[in-house]
């Protein structure tokens, strides 16, 4: 069986038609060389070389021998890369789950774009999730990174890590004819409790809805939900509609929907943070380069 070092010997002999001249090209000595040709030619059982004094011609199986010769060598090398950039990080895939409010969050779309095109062959399978199927599946080891928006009160397994990327707040939602829309004050938190909301249920899981409820608690009150609704697109065109309130992350103000008015909360701790999470166990090389990549632009 013909192996790669004779297909790179018989390359270089076809290429300089020239025994003394491809011994000197693959550091070997002629005699050698000479022996490896004719090794190949018996193996395949057909003359790939004219061989005189003078000169050395390719036969039309040389010729085309050389090619697929040539492509064998190109695709080991190709393979030889693959594996090494593979283990480096540099190809294969991140899988990236994020909850709704993150792709309109300038950090995480700068630092998509910027790894899109500092590593071109990295395949980033991104889907919107749940923060707290984000957890499990990180636990699970089904996914690589998430982009979650825990409450202040909520902590994360032991066994995974945080890196906070964004800081914004939580704001209240309020159709255009609301009485309180018109107001250029921050609303204050227990004004809210008479007013009919649209949201998750709590203990839907972790996520800004659970401090939504720890923040009316806090005021005395617990939300009077009269609609429930999965998507933050879907609770703010409910707002819209005169169904109820809502209160959600300022980045979603970013979604343009008529007739809401947005407004700031005051008597309330109303900062969310959007938090990078990993599992340090994570076998996948392009976590850490996808992290360092962001670790410019984290917060403290």
């Amino acid at each position: 069986m013909i192996d790669l070092r004779q297909f790179r010997y018989f390359v270089a002999v076809a290429e300089e038609l020239h025994f003394t001249r491809a011994a000197e090209r693959l550091n070997i000595g002629q005699p050698p060389l000479s022996l490896q040709i004719q090794a190949i030619e018996r193996e395949l059982g057909v003359t790939l070389l004219k061989r005189s004094r003078r000169n050395v011609e390719l036969t039309p199986a040389g010729r085309l021998f050389l090619q697929e010769a040539r492509l064998a060598l190109l695709q080991a090398d190709r393979a030889v890369q693959t594996a090494t950039r593979a283990a480096k990080g540099e190809m294969g895939v991140l899988r990236v789950d994020f909850v709704t409010s993150v792709p309109l969050v300038e950090v995480f779309t700068a630092a998509v774009r910027s790894f899109r095109s500092n590593y071109p062959d990295v395949h980033l399978e991104l889907r919107g999730r749940p923060s707290s199927t984000i957890v499990e599946d990180l636990l699970l080891g089904t996914m690589d990174i998430g982009f979650t928006r825990p409450s202040i009160s909520s902590a994360l397994p032991a066994a995974l890590r945080a890196i906070p990327v964004y800081e914004d707040n939580l704001m209240v939602v309020f159709p255009a004819d609301h009485p309180l829309a018109h107001s250029n004050s921050p609303v204050p938190i227990g004004d809210l409790k008479d007013y009919k909301f649209v949201l998750r249920p709590r203990g839907s899981g972790l996520g800004f809805y659970e401090q939504v409820f720890d923040m009316c608690g806090d005021a005395g009150f617990s939300p009077y939900i009269v609609q429930e609704a999965v998507e933050a697109t879907t609770t703010i065109g409910l707002v819209a509609a005169g169904v109820g309130i809502t209160i959600a992350p300022q980045a979603l103000r970013r979604i343009n929907v008529h007739d809401v008015v947005w407004r700031e909360i005051s008597q309330a701790n109303t900062k969310s943070r959007i938090y990078l999470v990993y599992n340090p166990s994570n076998s996948n090389p392009i976590c850490q380069l996808f992290i360092d990549s962001l670790s410019s632009i984290a917060i403290d």
